[in-house]
């Protein structure tokens, strides 16, 4: 396995325990991108792909032209402590960029929410090289 440079981790404190969370993950960078959900221990977690096979992170996927990192869809239930980390194979430390927590609302209650990440792994400073959408849900089913 190459060297792979890991981002620092990213907390998901922002969504509750016990809650279903998905995933999309895709790529554009020569590169190869790595994303990974941690546990509180600092170890990868399994999660579900959308065909219902279970998995362990990281994920990862390569190529200049946009496309879903290998497994770059699926689920898990979230815990306290788990924390999102981005990795390249290239010679920089992945900077990423995050968005604001949003919460999707219905008759006043918290329905889920999400985030959007995206990395830059080089010197260019485009940050379109990983980007990783997570969305929670209030309820599942």
């Amino acid at each position: 396995m190459p060297t792979i440079q890991w981002s620092n981790a990213q907390s998901l404190e922002y969504i509750p325990p016990g809650k279903l969370v998905t995933f999309t993950a895709m790529h554009q960078a020569s590169y190869t991108q790595y994303v990974q959900i941690i546990d509180s221990g600092g170890k990868p977690i399994s999660f579900y792909r959308l065909d219902g096979t279970q998995e362990t992170f990281p994920i990862s996927g390569s190529g200049v032209e946009v496309d879903f990192l290998q497994n770059g869809a699926g689920r898990f239930t979230m815990a306290s402590g788990m924390q999102v980390q981005f990795g390249s194979s290239g010679p920089y430390i992945p900077q990423v960029s995050a968005g604001n927590p949003i919460e999707f609302l219905g008759d006043n209650k918290i329905l889920g929410g999400g985030t959007l990440y995206a990395t830059e792994d080089g010197t260019d400073n485009d940050f379109n090289d990983t980007s990783f959408v997570i969305q929670w849900y209030a309820l599942a089913g």
